[in-house]
Parts: structure tokens; C-alpha cells; sequence
């Protein structure tokens, strides 16, 4: 397929991924599907935990990242303004990490049975976050699709489909190219 360079967004949220699915983790494993500098996992991790979406600690006896909590809780208010920057980022990051976590869709249901009536990823985002728009969901999908969490609409049966399993992954597609990191497109490193 092609490949796409990762933002930072992109490599936060897989980096979470990493976290989410494990009791421990250690550094090589990291950096064996992120190849990135120890600095920028701890500055990630750093952005991770202000998101609210876990509590790590490094325990040196191991010499692993211990996990906390890598469920993801509701973001404080900011003091600085909901308008900052950095506020933004980190309730991007906490919606997108709670969606990885929460998001459902209904699997049995078909259109020339049911019709439109049935329990959609679209309703299930919607009751996550009232407050949201339109706009936000598809943004929030796209970015979705981008780190391999396979959400779209299929028309053919006028319903939506999404990632089913939510197995630990040993390869993401990335890697470093000209000092970037980038991620293959192909659908052996995505979720179905």
C-alpha cells in the first residue's frame, strides 16, 4: 500500500497502545516496534499520563515500566483556558486513548432485517462524548484508521464495521526513514 509519516499525535497513541494491553513494559520492547530514542518514550509518556490515560512508574529492580492504571479517566478542567494549545492536545489524546478502549459497535445486526435501528460506533461515540460534533467523530475516526483501528461505513450493508479484536500487536509498521518515523498502510499491521 503506501506509508504515512507519523505525528506526534500518532506515535502518543500507539506508544499507549504499547501500555494497554500489559502489566509491564520494558524498554527494548518499546523500541522494537517504536524505533525512537528513550527521551522522547519518556516525553511521550509524560504527555500520556497528563492526558489522564494511565499511571506508569519505572521500577529499576525489573528494569521495566510498571502500569498503574491504563484505563483511561475523564481529563481535569484546565486552569490555563479550554482554548490552550497544549489543553487541546492532551483532551485529543484522552478522547481518541478512551475510544481505543470503549468504542462498540453492534456485530448481528443487518439492514434488510433491522433497517436503521441498531447500536452503531456512531451512537456509542456520541454517548461517550455529547458535547461533541460531527466533524470531531470523523476527525476522531480518520485518527483511528491512522494508528490501525480499522473503523469505516460500509455502504453495502449500510452499516458501520470497526476492529473486532483487540489482540496485543508485535509489529506496527514503523520505521525510520531520513530521521522520520513513518507507518506502512497495510493491513497486516491493523486491527480487524
Amino acid at each position: 500500500m503506501g506509508a504515512i509519516e507519523l505525528t506526534p499525535t500518532d506515535r502518543q497513541l500507539l506508544l499507549y497502545d504499547i501500555f494497554k494491553g500489559s502489566q509491564q513494559v520494558e524498554l527494548a520492547d518499546i523500541t522494537s516496534r517504536l524505533p525512537m530514542g528513550r527521551k522522547m518514550i519518556q516525553r511521550d509518556m509524560k504527555t500520556l499520563v497528563d492526558a489522564g490515560l494511565m499511571e506508569v512508574c519505572y521500577c529499576a529492580k525489573q528494569k521495566a515500566y510498571i502500569v498503574k492504571n491504563h484505563m483511561p479517566c475523564a481529563l481535569a478542567e484546565n486552569t490555563l483556558g479550554q482554548k490552550s494549545r497544549k489543553y487541546l492536545h492532551l483532551s485529543k489524546l484522552n478522547r481518541i486513548g478512551r475510544l481505543m478502549n470503549e468504542l462498540y459497535t453492534e456485530t448481528g445486526s443487518y439492514y434488510w432485517e433491522c433497517g436503521d435501528d441498531y447500536y452503531s460506533c456512531k451512537d456509542c461515540y456520541y454517548e461517550l462524548f455529547p458535547n461533541a460534533n460531527e466533524r470531531m467523530r470523523q476527525r476522531d475516526f480518520a485518527q483511528l484508521n491512522r494508528i490501525g483501528y480499522t473503523v469505516f461505513y460500509d455502504n453495502t450493508f449500510r452499516r458501520y464495521k470497526m476492529w473486532e479484536c483487540s489482540n496485543l500487536r508485535e509489529d506496527f509498521g514503523v520505521y525510520q526513514e531520513n530521521g522520520k518515523l513513518m507507518r506502512r498502510m497495510d493491513l497486516e499491521y491493523d486491527l480487524y
